[in-house]
Formats: C-alpha cells, structure tokens, sequence
C-alpha cells in the first residue's frame, strides 16, 4: 500500500488508491466494538479493491473540553496505530482535536472529509457517535449529510458480551 502507516492530520493525508473505508473514532482500547468498526471497514475495503483507513483524534476531546478532569486513555497513540494496523487497517490519520477543529459545525463534517479524501465511500462508525460543535451530529445527522456527498454510512450497533 502506498499509504504512509500514519498521517498527522486530514490536510497531511497523501493520496489513497481505490475506493476508501473509513472507520472513525477514538478507539482507546480497540474494544469489540471497536474491532466491529474496524472489521467492516477492512473487509468491505478488501472487497472493493480499496484502501482501508481510519480517522482516530488526539488529544482526546476531553483534554480540550474538560482539562481539569480529561478522561485517562488506555493506549497511547503509537500502540494504538499499531494495533490499528495489525488489525488490518491500511491507513491510520491522527488528526490534531484542537479547539478550532471541534468548532467545526456537525453538517461540515462529510464535506470535511470529502474534500481530503476524494474517493472516499463509506464512513463506519458506532451507534453512539457524536461529532461537530457541541457534539450536535448524532449518527442520524451524518446519514443525512453524508448523502449529499454521495458517502454511505454504516453504523454497528453495541456489541453485548454474556447480555452486557
């Protein structure tokens, strides 16, 4: 892949060959919903001849929104990259979440990506995903925006473990 194995931010991100997959998300831990994320971005790369690709943020949000009391991650982001990428990921972008990027408005997002991933197809995301200013995109909102773009969304649900 010619792919470089992390891009500092959307802006740094060099060409990517095929149709893209992109799995978006914090990923700190890459717990079974996580790894759900990822996998279907991965297989449904693999399928279209594609690359696969995943938008993962840091500082966490809650160091620019809470830095009194900023939630404690579990990996650092270079073990995260790597095991982003053992899990089969072509491509992982580590974009800066800066006070300026999480002003940006929910509706923007899509075109945000579009404009820096130009063969971008699908976005895979969870079902509790929020984004844009104040957090106002919800999964619903990204559907309906990503349509104007011409990007899928595919949003898995929770994965339960012995009914949790």
């Amino acid at each position: 892949m010619s792919c470089i194995p992390r891009a500092t931010s959307l802006e740094s991100l060099p060409p990517l060959k095929g149709p893209v997959h992109l799995a978006i998300g914090m990923f700190d831990g890459v717990h079974l919903g996580h790894q759900a994320v990822i996998e279907a971005a991965v297989q449904s790369a693999k399928c279209a001849w594609g690359t696969s690709a995943v938008l993962t943020f840091d500082p966490h949000p809650s160091r620019i929104f809470r830095p009194d009391n900023p939630t404690r991650l579990l990996m650092p982001v270079e073990l995260k990259v790597g095991y982003l990428k053992y899990r089969g990921i072509d491509c992982v972008i580590c974009q800066e979440f800066s006070p300026e990027f999480a002003r940006r408005d929910a509706e923007q997002f899509p075109v945000l990506l579009k404009e820096h991933i130009p063969n971008l197809r699908t976005l895979y995301i969870g079902e509790n995903f929020r984004f844009g200013n104040g957090r106002k995109g919800d999964v619903g909102l990204l559907v309906e925006e990503s349509e104007k773009v011409g990007l899928n969304v595919i949003s898995l649900e929770r994965i339960k473990l012995n009914g949790e």
